[in-house]
């Protein structure tokens, strides 16, 4: 499951742990949505013109902080939810890793 369905799917679980998710277009800043309690119910606001990874993120964020049983869920729900908070999916590049080595500062009078 991927996308837009795993969006569908982290919303259902948390509706069925008795929190409101609300997709709202969110002024242009640095927050993607993220958890409040709105007239004592458990909110999650999700910014609906925010990227599917970025609605993703949010949900999973907000129901890594919970405590269940992912015995039952589905495994693309269940991965999603065992990742480190921040962590996103590997995307396959032909890129070399990166070495650090390379990326210093070299040549620069008085430093080394």
């Amino acid at each position: 499951m991927r996308g837009k369905a795993l969006v569908e799917a982290l919303v259902s679980l948390a509706h069925s742990r008795g929190i409101t998710v609300r997709k709202e277009a969110m002024s242009r800043g640095t927050s993607a949505g993220g958890y409040c309690v709105l007239k004592g119910a458990p909110t999650v606001l999700v910014d609906e013109r925010g990227s599917v990874d970025a609605q993703i993120e949010v949900l999973a964020g907000v129901l890594r902080r919970m405590t269940w049983e992912l015995d039952g869920l589905d495994p693309s729900v269940r991965s999603v939810l065992e990742r480190p908070t921040g962590a996103r999916r590997a995307k396959p590049t032909s890129a070399l890793p990166a070495n650090p080595v390379a990326m210093r500062s070299i040549g620069v009078a008085g430093r080394g």
